[in-house]
């Protein structure tokens, strides 16, 4: 079960953190259908870009508040560093 206002701001979230670390290349968003029944369907989204990527020894902190991958980031990117933290209360 989701809420629609909820996962769109998870999509927006997630695709704009890919965008705006990804100068040159491409972002690539993919949504199917893994299952329905009873009228309630479950989806399955895939991204994949060409960005600067996250350090191995980064990837399990981007999930807390106020986390950045690296602190240069925020001075060349922008952000809070709350936007996947928003996100992944959502489906911990």
């Amino acid at each position: 079960m989701g809420d629609p206002g909820v996962l769109r701001q998870i999509i927006v979230n997630l695709v704009g953190n890919a965008i705006k670390f990804t100068e040159h290349g491409e972002v690539n968003v993919r949504v199917e259908r893994e299952s329905e029944e009873e009228g309630r369907e479950c989806l399955h989204f895939t991204w994949q870009d060409t960005g600067i990527g996250i350090p191995v020894e980064s990837q399990t902190r981007i999930f807390d508040a106020f986390a950045q991958a690296d602190t240069s980031t925020t001075r060349r990117y922008g952000g809070t560093g709350l936007g996947l933290t928003i996100s992944a209360g959502w489906w911990r």
